[in-house]
């Protein structure tokens, strides 16, 4: 006969949940499928035993409601299952992969990897373009969580098509983080790790901001287009592009490339001297905003 499964697992939290709440299996499969996540008495039973864990996508997609039925806290369930799949985000893309351009005289191919200890959940950036149609900054915030307890930070990855190449940006942490290391792996891509203030406990979040500027002194980036590039899939994008009132372009378009899908399509500013663009559940791909002046 099996026995109980052991402490601190995500069988044992189940079985704790489901002993306190005195609801057998078959009404935590009624209550789920109710709520729209149609998951099997059999996989239920074997997640209470240990035997397995929610790996599936739409098992992963349950584990909200199923904490909820329970009475737990959010995430308490979905920090027990191992891996990256415990944000149901999926493994990490090489960088290089999900670029629309070639990364240039790459010094070292490895190192176009982000960690898969870190799950990365959102991504924010905004971009300010001055009166010159020079990019001033990118402000990036992103959340993250950790896949494994003593994870201590997690490498960004930032590329420009532009002749100028990668070496005129100077990257700040602004907050919740600090520019541990600063590396340009290409000769337009820069790799920049981001360490905690202190290693994080596995299911434990961070959130970051980091500010990317370019040096004067290399000239304007006369960047037309900014893209997000998302290596892991992310709960939440949001790309901002805010233009000073002196210098608005004529058009703008939002597009995205995600699994082999391309598309993009045209968006008015409407009188606000900026654009946006966000997307749940997006990724590995990219997804940007082009303008024309």
């Amino acid at each position: 006969m099996r026995g109980a499964p052991p402490p601190g697992t995500f069988a044992s939290a189940l079985s704790e949940a489901l002993a306190l709440k005195r609801i057998p299996l078959s009404e935590l499969r009624d209550r789920l499928h109710s709520r729209g996540h149609p998951i099997s008495l059999t996989a239920l039973s074997y997640w209470r035993s240990g035997q397995r864990l929610p790996e599936r996508r739409a098992s992963l997609e349950a584990l909200p409601a199923l904490e909820s039925i329970l009475d737990l806290a959010a995430g308490s369930l979905s920090k027990l299952v191992p891996g990256p799949a415990a944000r149901r985000l999926g493994h990490v893309e090489r960088f290089d992969d999900l670029l629309d351009y070639p990364v240039r005289d790459p010094e070292d191919a490895d190192g176009l990897r982000g960690e898969s200890d870190i799950s990365r959940i959102m991504t924010h950036v905004t971009i300010h373009v001055g009166r010159q149609r020079e990019i001033l900054r990118a402000r990036m915030r992103r959340l993250v969580v950790a896949n494994r307890d003593g994870a201590d930070g997690f490498t960004i990855f930032m590329a420009t098509d532009a002749e100028i190449g990668a070496d005129p940006m100077r990257f700040e942490a602004l907050a919740g983080c600090a520019v541990h290391e600063d590396h340009q792996p290409a000769r337009n891509v820069r790799r920049v790790h981001l360490r905690f203030p202190r290693p994080l406990m596995r299911g434990e979040s961070a959130l970051t901001e980091v500010e990317a500027t370019h040096a004067r002194e290399a000239g304007l980036d006369l960047t037309d287009d900014y893209e997000i590039v998302a290596e892991q899939r992310l709960e939440e994008a949001l790309l901002w592009v805010t233009f000073d009132p002196a210098a608005v372009p004529r058009r703008c378009w939002v597009y995205f490339s995600e699994d082999g899908l391309k598309h993009e399509w045209p968006v008015d500013l409407d009188g606000t001297f900026s654009v946006h663009y966000r997307q749940r559940d997006f990724g590995p791909g990219g997804l940007g905003i082009r303008w024309e002046w």
